[in-house]
């Protein structure tokens, strides 16, 4: 057993597919940005959260300064030409333990993402999984266990239920050198295990409108 002591959010991406000229992180759902939205679900369950920031920094930074000053900030000046991997590894960087990773433009179910945090205890790597529905889905081939998922397979083409839902908890070094996508390097530790979350990424302006409806249904459950 080993917990989760640490989170990297993403944050450095120019979300041009959205093209709301900011940091996915820094829109609001539902009168509330989507950072502020990761940071209060994680506070409770990890000791240290890090945000790695790049394309308008200032906006997260003066942000953080504002709202979430217990935060480490993380610069990516090279964000143009990097990825979220880069991102995840230089967040990562320095850390001991096991980290989770996430991408910063994630709504989830606070539910969900303790039951993940509580499970990657036991699990050298825990993959996130969602429900198939994302534009350009990165699909998961599974077989169901007693405690989840064990992924055999990653696939852009070879459609499935569930898609790789760009949360992944795993020692700090699992990102480093990686050229690819994150999925890509996950590929050689495969199988893996992975975890169902409750969640809605905002990439498009239809996302938005999904994960607005989400949040909602999420509001009404605890009403």
């Amino acid at each position: 057993m080993q917990n989760v002591t640490c989170a990297v959010i993403a944050a450095a991406g120019m979300g041009t597919r959205i093209g709301l000229g900011m940091p996915k992180c820094m829109i609001e759902v539902e009168g509330k940005t989507i950072l502020s939205r990761l940071i209060e679900n994680l506070q409770p369950h990890v000791d240290l959260i890090k945000v790695v920031v790049g394309y308008r920094e200032e906006m997260v930074i003066d942000y953080c300064a504002q709202h979430h000053r217990n935060v480490i900030l993380v610069r990516n000046k090279d964000y143009r030409q990097t990825n979220t991997a880069f991102s995840f590894a230089k967040g990562a960087n320095l850390s001991s333990g096991k980290v989770l990773y996430l991408d910063g433009d994630l709504v989830i179910s606070p539910e969900s993402l303790e039951a993940f945090i509580q499970c990657a205890a036991s699990k050298e790597i825990l993959v996130g999984l969602t429900d198939a529905k994302s534009e350009n889905a990165v699909f998961a081939d599974c077989n169901t266990t007693s405690e989840g998922f064990m992924i055999s397979a990653f696939s852009r083409t070879k459609p499935s239920p569930l898609e790789w839902a760009n949360v992944v908890s795993g020692p700090a070094h699992l990102l480093d050198g990686a050229s690819g996508y994150v999925f890509e390097r996950l590929e050689e530790y495969l199988p893996l295990n992975g975890k169902l979350l409750e969640l809605a990424e905002v990439d498009t302006a239809g996302d938005l409108i999904a994960a607005r409806e989400f949040v909602c249904a999420l509001d009404s459950k605890e009403a």
